[in-house]
């Protein structure tokens, strides 16, 4: 098990390292809704413990952190990584819940009233696994400052309070459309990393002129027409999955008052009729266009993250009302998620000595099997045979898979 030697290395005091090697092992393990009365029915623990814990102030960005760089030690991970911006929607009633408001949900595709999280997640060079490092609440409009400047506080800070690290370890800073400001580019150009994001189909984009001036009065010329999506004369063709032609250039963005190098992702049908575009952008002109597309489709591997805590993590069925318990509840889901990744991750690479890239992982043969630990151990519990516990662990026949799926 990773979590005592992680909660050994971090130092933490006495009582909260008992109540997280008691909480992570317990909040895999439950099945249905993960909440306060629920620990009650399969622990020793009364239902208020969690409740009372939950309103404390919790350090869970050392544990977030703490993972990360023991994987990295341990060299599981390699050292290049990249940083995912988004931002979740939590279905949440009630009036005196804080932050409740109007809130996106990508799923009904629609605002709705509830809860919305926002989550920075270290993703490994591949794209394959993804490591929430920073969860907050976002407040909703009339309490606090728009929800765009919420999510650059929450960004400029992670990045300047781990500046070290990342200035060794961090490359490209990748988030969706809605992120694709000026403020968050300057942000994240100011401390060395390119941003990837996704453009406006039909975005005010210029070609710089390139030929020689006309002999005039007047400032020299600058600009030699505006992109149309339609002619990509001078554009160069790079390789593409069928049915897709794609092309790259680098022009300037008027609204970002920037250079950027520009992928447009053309869908063509049968007849070679194109049906729509993608426009992605790097605001490092240098990066190559087929290194910024798989960027930014390495970014969904966050939406897995928020999918996989929601149906197996518990992430939806919070019952606390306050700000520091709904963010304990979300990092502890979060957590939970990431700690079965990575004992995962260690005992791939251990017994086949696959690489990170190519290994499966399933939350929730995780939980399958964290309740299969759970109910065992405590029938030997009761039968006076707890102390051979460890046989059924090392039995070939392996039965605490009991119910787990095959990748």
């Amino acid at each position: 098990m990773i979590l005592p030697i992680l909660l050994t290395l971090l130092a933490l005091p006495a009582h909260q390292h008992r109540f997280f090697a008691a909480l992570i092992p317990l909040w895999q393990a439950i099945p249905g809704r993960v909440n306060a009365r629920n620990f009650s029915r399969y622990s020793g623990w009364n239902e208020r413990t969690l409740r009372r814990w939950f309103q404390k102030t919790l350090p869970w960005a050392e544990l977030h952190w703490g993972l990360l760089q023991l994987l990295v030690r341990l060299g599981v991970l390699e050292g290049r990584f990249i940083l995912a911006l988004d931002a979740s929607f939590i279905p949440k009633s009630g009036k005196n819940t804080a932050g409740v408001g109007a809130f996106w949900n990508g799923a009904s595709h629609r605002s709705e009233t509830g809860l919305e999280l926002s989550c920075l997640a270290l993703l490994s060079w591949s794209g394959h696994h993804a490591f929430p490092v920073h969860v907050q609440q976002t407040q909703p409009r009339g309490q606090k400052a728009d929800r765009l400047e919420q999510y650059l506080d929450q960004l400029v800070s992670f990045l300047e309070q781990r500046r070290t690290w990342l200035a060794r370890h961090l490359r490209v800073v990748v988030a969706d459309g809605q992120y694709a400001k000026t403020m968050f580019m300057d942000a994240v150009s100011r401390e060395g990393y390119a941003f990837v994001t996704k453009m406006q189909c039909n975005a005010n984009l210029l070609y710089p002129f390139t030929g020689a001036h006309p002999k005039r009065r007047g400032g020299r010329q600058k600009w030699a027409g505006k992109v149309d999506f339609i002619n990509f004369d001078g554009w160069a063709r790079v390789p593409g999955e069928d049915r897709e032609r794609v092309w790259t250039r680098v022009v300037w963005a008027p609204r970002y008052a920037r250079l950027l190098r520009v992928v447009v992702i053309q869908n063509v049908d049968r007849r070679g009729k194109v049906k729509g575009h993608v426009v992605l952008c790097s605001t490092d002109p240098t990066l190559p266009a087929e290194q910024i597309r798989a960027l930014y489709s390495a970014r969904f591997r966050l939406e897995f993250v928020f999918r996989d805590a929601k149906q197996f993590a518990g992430l939806n069925t919070c019952q606390l009302r306050r700000t520091v318990a709904l963010e304990n509840h979300w990092n502890a889901a979060f957590f939970a998620l990431s700690l079965g990744r990575a004992e995962v991750l260690l005992e791939e690479a251990g017994r086949l000595q696959r690489p990170a890239s190519q290994m499966m992982f399933s939350y929730e043969d995780i939980k399958r099997r964290a309740y299969n630990r759970l109910f065992a151990r405590r029938i030997l519990r009761n039968l006076g045979l707890e102390a051979r516990f460890h046989e059924l662990e090392k039995h070939p026949s392996r039965p605490l898979d009991l119910g787990v799926k095959a990748a």
